[in-house]
């Protein structure tokens, strides 16, 4: 018996997806940008508040990997208080049978 391999495909993205992924990489860059200003000039408020939009506009991933570059560079004896963005929930539409 023969037996075909059949490659599997990764689904195809919308535009609109495409378009968040394009959005997300280039906020990304922004804040990643604007955070090594900030920490290169010594001013951790402002560091924190970048940390803060990447949580808050971005992810939680985003977020996380600020934080952990910006405790690379000032190192872990620095105490940083960030506020992770709350949890966004979508309003369900009634169920209308």
């Amino acid at each position: 018996m023969t037996s075909l391999s059949v490659p599997l495909r990764e689904p195809t993205k919308t535009l609109r997806e495409k378009g968040a992924d394009s959005f997300h990489a280039a906020l990304a860059a922004v804040l990643t940008a604007g955070l090594e200003a900030a920490l290169e000039a010594g001013d951790h408020p402002k560091a924190i508040s970048f940390i803060n939009r990447g949580f808050a506009e971005g992810s939680p991933q985003l977020g996380c990997d600020l934080l952990r570059r910006a405790s690379t560079v000032v190192g872990a004896a620095r105490t940083w208080t960030v506020q992770l963005a709350p949890l966004t929930r979508v309003p369900q539409q009634p169920d209308r049978r």
